[in-house]
């Protein structure tokens, strides 16, 4: 992998396992809202720009999809 695969994956990582604690879900039913709605794709794809925002931007940036797609978390 490359650093920034890496540094991708790290995103991905940190904002699945704060999302589950903030949502109180368990890692089941976070792993299907990231997987409907493509999340981790989503991380992977804008990463250049969610990475010099910060972390728990982008964790915001995620809640804002769901709540765009008419999820409440």
């Amino acid at each position: 992998m490359s650093e920034k695969q890496i540094a991708i994956a790290d995103m991905q990582c940190w904002v699945f396992r704060h999302a589950q604690r903030k949502w109180k879900i368990s890692p089941s039913v976070c792993a299907e809202l990231f997987k409907k709605y493509d999340l981790f794709g989503f991380i992977d794809e804008c990463y250049d720009l969610l990475h010099v925002s910060g972390y728990q931007r982008a964790l915001d940036d995620v809640e804002e999809i769901l709540r765009s797609k008419g999820v409440v978390v």
